[in-house]
This record gives structure tokens, sequence and C-alpha cells, in this order.
């Protein structure tokens, strides 16, 4: 339930007003004077106060403007015996919910602080849907293959966890290539438990620029660095009560693996630039394309990190792995995209599927999603559209390694042409293929910032996703 800071320099009412909180389940901190109330909020994350006007030091209102600035979603209650249309328009401009009058009735009173209560999480859960990462329109997993229905058996377990918290939750490490649906995965583990109808927030860890990560999972508050204008809870704050999905974690750089690691033993998170410490009542589950377990052996990833993740552990097999799969997730996007471009009548031709069915799908089902689409909006007749592949889905031959140094490259000047930004984008198309399109790897092999990598790709019209 709600923790609760009451202010006001009437022991009795204190006592009085902490016992009736105490029986709607909440939590009270009392404090006498506003020197006191203003310790308590720089040490304790409150979920609301009740402030008295009229104070024997500082005036109600200044705690008041202190709360709006540093935790402006808190509720807060303005209360005194010296009622007047003045002090009540000042305290609802600087941001009180609601103005009640000395003696007070303590039924009303419950009935306003749970009302106020409510409509705080309705505040927080609306945050949450705005900040929540675009997902992908599905919401089925669907397939046959042996190794997806021991997925769906790990869950179904999972789901069936009696817990108070969901930091209680054991974390979960889904693993398996780019575009096989780990966050889709994520997604139906969130929604079969029982944080079905609390928060889920998704956050990449490779689409974010390192300086903001922190901001972004811890929240950060007003003047903590450049930029910061003004306080921010962070996703540990806003996902309270439900799930954060960690996309990608093994591009998380090494200080952050630490700081995450620490969130996940304490449950506790601080904002940037704050000393007060929130509870940290999620679940984790992450993500990655990576092997982590190689990558903790080398050092690019801390492995007790490694290993406080993967309480359990999913994997979701390659498209090109999963059989019949295949064919009904054709069948699933042919309805998809036959619906969205009201093209009813398209069906597929035997040899249509035959050479879908023959590509190897390095993208998985993300890139059959997106041909899926390509193929239906560009039929002109009742059949859908012959797939033109090329050589992509061949297995390459195995490139023969050359040493990297000075001397031993040899270029041929014969043709005319052989400029450096040929040579540049050779190299980063041939080191994307290496690294399988991994970022972070490719920056490591390179010897360059993910930033600078980024830049490069752009440059040269390559993909960075």
């Amino acid at each position: 339930m709600a923790l609760i800071l009451i202010l006001d320099d009437e022991q009795p009412l204190l006592q009085s007003l902490t016992l009736e909180l105490g029986r709607g389940g909440h939590t009270s901190l009392p404090a006498e004077t506003g020197a006191e109330a203003l310790r308590i909020l720089e040490t304790r994350s409150i979920d609301m106060a009740i402030l008295d006007v009229q104070l024997p030091d500082i005036s109600g209102l200044e705690v008041l403007r202190k709360i709006r600035a540093e935790m402006p979603e808190v509720p807060v209650l303005m209360v005194t015996a010296y009622a007047s249309v003045d002090s009540a328009v000042e305290a609802m401009k600087e941001g009180a919910l609601d103005y009640l009058e000395k003696p007070l009735d303590l039924e009303e009173l419950h009935l306003v602080v749970e009302r106020e209560l409510g409509n705080a999480e309705l505040r927080r859960l609306a945050e949450v849907n705005e900040r929540a990462s675009a997902l992908t329109e599905d919401k089925l997993i669907i397939g046959e293959c042996s190794q997806l229905i021991e997925t769906m058996a790990v869950i179904e377990q999972i789901s069936k966890i009696p817990v108070e918290s969901a930091a209680e939750l054991p974390t979960i490490l889904i693993g398996g290539e780019t575009g096989v649906g780990k966050d889709l995965l994520a997604r139906f583990v969130h929604e079969s438990g029982s944080l079905a109808r609390a928060p889920f927030l998704q956050i990449n860890m490779s689409g974010l620029p390192i300086p903001l990560i922190e901001s972004e999972l811890f929240g950060h508050e007003k003047g903590a660095f450049t930029g910061a204008t003004k306080t921010k809870q962070g996703l540990f704050e806003v996902a309270s009560g439900g799930t954060i999905f960690l996309d990608e974690i093994g591009d998380m750089p090494v200080d952050m693996q630490t700081k995450l690691l620490n969130v996940l033993e304490s449950k506790k998170v601080r904002r940037v630039g704050g000393t007060r410490e929130h509870h940290a009542d999620v679940r984790i589950i992450a993500a990655t394309n990576q092997d982590l377990e190689k990558e903790a052996q080398a050092g690019n990833f801390r492995s007790d990190l490694y290993y406080r993740l993967k309480v359990v552990s999913l994997f979701l097999p390659p498209l090109r792995e999963r059989g019949h799969d295949l064919d009904l997730l054709i069948d699933h996007f042919l309805l998809r995209f036959q619906h969205k471009y009201k093209k009813p009548n398209l069906t597929i031709r035997p040899e249509v599927r035959a050479e879908l069915n023959r590509y190897r799908w390095p993208g998985n089902i993300r890139e059959l999603a997106h041909t899926m689409e390509r193929l239906v909006l560009i039929s002109t007749d009742h059949q859908v559209s012959m797939p033109n592949f090329g050589n992509l889905g061949a297995t390459p031959a195995a490139p023969q390694n050359v040493p990297l140094s000075a001397n031993s490259l040899l270029f041929d000047f014969s043709s005319g042409s052989c400029t450096l930004e040929e040579v540049e984008k050779h190299l980063l198309e041939q080191a994307l293929d290496h690294a399988d399109g991994n970022i972070s790897k490719v920056a490591r092999l390179l010897g360059l910032t993910r930033g600078a990598l980024r830049h490069k790709l752009d440059k040269r019209g390559l993909s960075s996703s």
C-alpha cells in the first residue's frame, strides 16, 4: 500500500491520522515541523503527502513546492484550521489536489486519500503506455516445433508462481538470433502470469546513447546534468509492480552492468544526481542475440550479472530450424496483410510457397513479415507475387582470412576504381556479416566507438539495426 507523509504540528492529530491510514493498509511518516518533513523527503520516496498550511517554522506551502519540484507525480492534500479562499487558491496553484478544513472528518479524508491514490495510479499507467516502446502487432506465439513447445511449457510453470511483489519473480534471459521474436516472447511471459495487468516497459540497449541509459533506467533529478531541466522518473519507478524488458542486454556498457547488478541484488534504485532511494519492485526479462557465456569469458560481459539474469533461460530457434512453423507463419502474415491492404481474395500458389520454404531467412520472422507485406502489397491479381531473393538465401562460401597488416594488404588499381570510400564500405559490410549484424562486436573488431561506427554506417548507406 501507500507510504504517506503527514505534516501537522498537533501531536494528537498526527496520531489519529496515522491510526486511521493504518487501518486502510497505508504506512505513515509523521512530521511535526516543516524542517522535519523536508528531512524525510531527502531520504524517503513517498506516495502521497498530507500537509498542514500553518506551521511553527515554515509554511506547508513551502513543503508543497519542494514536493512538486522533486516528486511531481506525488499527490498532495492540504489541511488547515484557518480556511480562506486565498490560501486555498494558492495551494491549488502550487499543485495541491484538494484542500480540507479542520476539524477533519476522518471518513471524508479516507475517501479523498483513496480517490487521489487511485487517480495517481491511473496517471502512472497512462505514462507507462506513453513511454512504452512500440511492439510488434502480433500478440500470439505461433508454432508447433518441439523447441517452442518446451519453451511454452516453462512459461506456463513460471506463470503459476505465487508472489506478493514483482521483484520476487525470477529473472529471465531470452536467447536467439535477431528477428526470432524475443520481444514478443517477453510480452507473452508478462501477460501469462500474475503481472498481466501491471506495466510492461521495453528498452533497447543497442538503440540508446550510452550517456542516457542510466537516466532512462533510474531517472534523474533536476540539474543532475546539462539538459536535465526537470526531475524525471526512470523505468524502474514507472514500471513498479510490473516488468522491464531489457532488449539486447549484451550491448549494455560494463559500468551500467555493475549498476544493474546492484539494483537486482538490493531491489533499490537511486536517480542520477539524487540521494533518495526508491524501491525497485519490478521483474526483469532480458534478451540477447549474443552468446553471453562467451562474452563473459572474454571479459565483455559481467559473469555475475549473466548468471543473475539467467535464473530462467529461454531460447527461440531460428526460423530455418522450425520446420512446418514456416508455413504456419506464412499463412498468418498472409491473412494479416490481406486484411490490412483489403485484398481478401489473394491466394498463394504452391511454387510461391516452395520458394519461400527454400529461402533460409537470415532475418527470421521479422524478415518474413516484411517480405509477406511487400508481396501482398505489390500483388496485382488474386495471386501472391513470386519473391525475388536472388542469391540472398544461398549459403556463401567461407571467405579467406586476410592478415590485417599493412604489408599483406594488396589492392588492384588496374580497374581505375579503388577509392577509400569503396574500401571502407566493403570492410564495414564484411565486419557486419562476420558479427551477424551485432553493432557492439563490429565496433570492437574495427576499433571504433559505437557512435563512430553508426556514423560510418549511415555515411555509407548501411543498416545499423
